[in-house]
């Protein structure tokens, strides 16, 4: 059965009801990571947070789609990051050292960590996260950076989703994997940054041995507004227009 995640309906239309409504999924956050799924109680949230179990249950609908809400809200922590350092004239070679420096960095913190292994224990019990997850978050995820690149490449949105799944998936295999698992692993910013240089030069080399034109599409300033894409890639993560 398809979960319905947040409803239209849940978008604050105030300041005021956006900083309740974030001081809600911090709230459940902290105590879904200390507790667990199961181990969460919405009085527990409930007495930390304010509100009463009916705005929940108005906004969420249960437990289990207030814990979708606090997921979402994690991933979309890391898109405002990116977006926040997203240069549309920058050149493709140093878009994904970019790009891979805020994903790594954003991964590797200790609430996404301890949240990837609260979400891979709970997905066994119910399928419904485990598959919500990996569409609202891996495959977004690639399909997010996909439509960066197709803004920087002459390359079809098709060719690079696997292109942008498989540059994520390296990303993560090293450190991040280290310590999900629990492996002692030193970072600081030059660790990082080495691991995104490593797999932006595995990228690069493998797109430039295909022998084809990578020039960027639409960095130059000359080029028209009828040749570029018609909207900002990451137009529907940013906060403000």
């Amino acid at each position: 059965m398809k979960t319905e995640i947040v409803p239209k309906s849940n978008t604050p239309k105030t300041k005021r009801g956006e900083d309740r409504q974030k001081k809600l999924l911090n709230t459940a956050i902290k105590v879904f990571l200390e507790h667990g799924y199961e181990g969460a109680s919405l009085e527990k949230i409930i007495l930390d947070a304010g509100g009463s179990r009916s705005t929940i249950y108005s906004l969420y609908g249960s437990k289990k789609g207030l814990f979708l809400a606090c997921l979402k809200s994690l991933v979309e922590e890391v898109y405002f990051a990116y977006a926040e350092h997203y240069d549309e004239s920058r050149p493709w070679e140093e878009e994904l050292i970019v790009f891979g420096r805020v994903f790594l960095t954003s991964i590797l913190d200790d609430r996404a960590v301890n949240t990837s292994r609260l979400i891979f224990s709970q997905a066994a019990k119910d399928p419904d996260i485990g598959n919500w997850y990996y569409t609202e978050g891996a495959e977004l995820s690639y399909l997010c950076f996909a439509k960066v690149l197709e803004n920087k490449l002459p390359l079809s949105l098709e060719e690079l989703k696997p292109l942008a799944q498989h540059y994520i998936e390296m990303l993560k295999a090293d450190l991040y994997m280290k310590r999900l698992c629990g492996v002692s692993v030193s970072l600081n910013d030059q660790i990082i940054s080495d691991e995104v240089r490593l797999c932006a030069d595995i990228f690069i080399k493998y797109l430039k041995s295909n022998d084809t034109d990578l020039s960027c599409r639409y960095c130059s300033a000359e080029l028209s507004a009828k040749t570029r894409p018609p909207e900002d890639p990451l137009h529907s993560l940013r906060r403000y227009p």
